[in-house]
């Protein structure tokens, strides 16, 4: 950890601080850079230093939705640390979706059954565009193996008497 926060210059408020933020406010955060290329135990390591795994994200990307978009092969170990160091499944993102409407987006299916099983909302409705739930969004994708998993299971027949 020494020696990330020297590579970084030795920024105040390490490791939870925003380095090269630009006009618009945007910015990376040391986790967003251990997401997106650092080990999971790294990841892990930087939250229990005081990374924030529910930070917030001028540029529509909090912890989760980089997790999804992580391009590495073990995108979905990250995830599940982030998933389990409190990451919030609700937290608004890019055009004000849930990590669910992303993982749908994306068309991560390992990544909506890790959400779902983390408490994720399938009625979260955006409040732009669409104002869809990623249940309807994945109707409307054809993406019918995360349809199968939101969608609930038909009630069986009553026995008649």
């Amino acid at each position: 950890m020494p020696a990330f926060r020297a590579a970084l210059g030795d920024p105040e408020g390490f490791p939870d601080c925003l380095l090269g933020v630009d006009f618009l406010g945007c910015g990376d955060r040391p986790l967003d850079i251990a997401i997106r290329c650092g080990p999971p135990h790294f990841v892990a390591a930087l939250i229990a230093a005081g990374a924030d795994p529910r930070a917030g994200a001028a540029d529509g990307f909090p912890p989760l939705f980089q997790a999804i978009d992580a391009p590495r092969e073990d995108r979905h170990a990250v995830l599940a640390v982030l998933l389990r160091a409190g990451a919030d499944t609700e937290q608004r993102g890019l055009n004000d979706g849930t990590a669910l409407h992303h993982a749908v987006w994306r068309r991560d299916i390992v990544a909506v059954r890790m959400l779902l099983a983390h408490g994720a909302d399938i009625t979260a409705r955006t409040r732009i565009d669409d104002l869809s739930t990623p249940l309807e969004d994945a109707e409307a994708m054809g993406f019918a193996e995360a349809v199968a998993l939101m969608r609930p299971a038909p009630s069986p027949p009553r026995a008649r008497r």
